[in-house]
């Protein structure tokens, strides 16, 4: 019996020393923790590539019948009128950066002009289709360049930003001999320009 009280004794006192470990060891834990929130912002301040400073200038005897609109990501709505041949239009503007992130123009299309006889008018859908063939139209930078894919356009810094100067020009061959019976619409379709985070 003896024996068996020693046993039990042993066991809680064992029992009681790893107890009290336990609790030794639990004196010396710290707990850290880190929180908290981080919010995406839509903003101009983040991302803000569009088109501005838009500009003109006719060669020969055109005359511009309406002037564009411009808006952030739109230039629409021009009207210009041919006469004779070496008659041309151009436009310049800006794409600008003003925004904190490089842009990367990752998407072109190029538009096209499309030639029909003009309402009431006397020429024919083939001297329209002539017309067309004896004008140039072509959107570059303003120095001639080619616009391309992966041209980037830097993020703005310390209060200034980056832009590219771009322009759009329709042209009446000056060497054609073509003679028009009536008047010609000319439709400039849509180009687009798509810019990404770069």
């Amino acid at each position: 019996m003896k024996d068996r009280n020693y046993k039990i004794i042993t066991v809680l006192a064992m029992i009681l020393a790893v107890t009290g470990l336990s609790i030794a060891y639990a004196a010396y834990t710290s707990t850290l923790r880190i929180s908290g929130n981080v919010t995406a912002r839509a903003s101009e301040k983040s991302w803000n590539v569009k088109f501005d400073d838009l500009d003109y200038g006719k060669i020969g005897s055109a005359s511009i019948t309406q002037a564009p609109t411009i808006s952030a990501t739109q230039i629409s709505g021009f009207n210009v009128n041919f006469y004779a041949p070496g008659d041309a239009i151009e436009y310049t503007w800006n794409v600008s950066n003003l925004g904190i992130i490089d842009a990367e123009l990752t998407a072109k299309s190029m538009g096209t002009l499309a030639c029909a006889p003009a309402a009431s008018s006397m020429a024919t859908q083939e001297e329209a289709n002539e017309f067309c063939e004896n004008l140039v139209f072509n959107i570059t930078y303003a120095d001639g360049s080619e616009i391309k894919i992966g041209d980037k356009i830097s993020k703005a810094q310390g209060g200034t930003y980056s832009s590219d100067r771009m322009k759009l020009s329709v042209t009446w061959d000056k060497d054609s001999t073509i003679e028009l019976n009536g008047d010609i619409l000319v439709n400039v379709s849509e180009s687009t320009f798509v810019y990404t985070q770069g």
